[in-house]
């Protein structure tokens, strides 16, 4: 049975200097083999690097609220231009950074200055647009129709009662000093979902699912994919989610994973 494999991008794809050359050895075996190869992330395309140079069979951004077969867009729904500015709004609270992500721009609100200038430091050198953007007061509404998810960056943490001020309609996954507030009913598990949907009824075949990843957003989709694979150095959390752990992302793990269940 052929797989489709979805793969988080940050610490399971791609490290700080780039992606493993035994990563893009795998991912072209597996390919070669009649399995297909998708990225599944929860950064808006406009906020990650360029996925194209890769030759994967797809992608998947914003925790599934954009998705690409190919070229062809397959699931197109951004907040919406009334939502945006609320959530916005509820989230600038004069503290750390704040993220409007979007498919084609983000927008940018900076608080905490050290925090921002260590982050983009480290994202500068390795081209990684996530935090190079314009001031979130320059948005148009044309620039908040296309916002799919905001990201609230806050040392320590975002508080607690800065969650509870979030309308309904948002999940919202913690990572660290990090938050990311998400529309309810899109997931990397509806991801998996709705690209085999399209490539079972294009194709006329049935598909397993693969997913790899390492930290919280990606439980969902460890969890509802057929294999969940976790990295090595992925958090306790994700390990206890994935049904396989495989070697961390500096040591091949990517290739021996898909080696370990017959992709290559």
């Amino acid at each position: 049975m052929p797989t489709i494999a979805f793969l988080d991008l940050d610490n399971t794809f791609w490290t700080e200097e780039g992606v493993p050359e035994s990563a893009l050895e795998a991912i072209r075996r597996a390919q070669a083999n009649g399995h297909l190869v998708f990225s599944n992330t929860g950064r808006a395309r406009a906020g990650t690097r360029d996925l194209e140079p890769y030759g994967l069979d797809g992608r998947c951004y914003a925790a599934g609220a954009e998705a690409f077969l190919g070229g062809k867009k397959i699931v197109d729904e951004p907040l919406g231009v009334e939502a945006s500015k609320l959530l916005c709004h509820t989230l600038d609270v004069g503290q750390g950074i704040l993220i409007a992500e979007g498919g084609d721009r983000c927008f940018i609100r900076v608080y905490d200055e050290p925090m921002f200038r260590q982050l983009f430091e480290t994202l500068a050198r390795i081209d990684d647009p996530f935090i190079d953007h314009p001031e979130i007061s320059t948005m148009s509404d044309e620039d908040h129709a296309q916002v799919y998810k905001y990201s609230l960056w806050i040392a320590g943490g975002v508080p607690q009662e800065v969650k509870d001020s979030v309308p309904q309609g948002y999940r919202e996954t913690t990572m660290g000093d990090a938050t990311e507030f998400t529309q309810v009913g899109h997931t990397k598990a509806t991801a998996l979902d709705t690209v085999r949907s399209a490539l079972e009824q294009r194709n006329g075949l049935t598909y397993q699912t693969m997913a790899l990843g390492d930290s919280g957003n990606d439980i969902p989709m460890l969890r509802a994919a057929d294999i969940g694979i976790c990295m090595g150095n992925g958090t306790d959390a994700a390990k206890d989610a994935a049904d396989y752990v495989t070697s961390a992302i500096t040591d091949d793990g990517l290739y021996h994973a898909f080696e370990h269940f017959g992709l290559i």
